[in-house]
């Protein structure tokens, strides 16, 4: 069994990873985004860019590839983030229990990350 490249797992993130977790958003719960917020993204943002920098060193991008680019890397796992919260924030606008306020947990979740960002 070979060892994936960089470049496949970093193409990977971005084809695969990144879009998977909107599947199913709607029935994630409060703790699922306080975790991935706080810890998946950011997590998965710097092996993304370990990557990318693994991909230049190595030579399999080129100089100036938008797949190993950090600012677009960066930007991506941004939009994500947003994404994430509007569906989130959509998800309690229309859901039965919307009187109830958004726990005290994701919402120091949700305000720590936006000064990362």
């Amino acid at each position: 069994m070979g060892t994936v490249s960089a470049r496949k797992r970093l193409e990977s993130i971005e084809r695969d990873v990144l879009p998977a977790m909107f599947v199913g958003v709607l029935s994630k719960d409060d703790e699922w985004l306080a975790h991935t917020l706080k810890d998946t993204l950011p997590n998965l943002e710097e092996r993304a860019l370990r990557l990318a920098q693994d991909c230049k060193e190595g030579g399999e991008c080129a100089e100036g590839e938008a797949l190993c680019d950090e600012a677009r890397i960066r930007a991506a796992f941004a939009e994500t983030r947003r994404k994430l919260e509007k569906e989130h924030v959509v998800r309690e606008a229309r859901g039965r229990f919307h009187h109830q306020i958004r726990s005290p947990k994701l919402t120091k979740t949700i305000f720590a990350a936006k000064l990362f960002v």
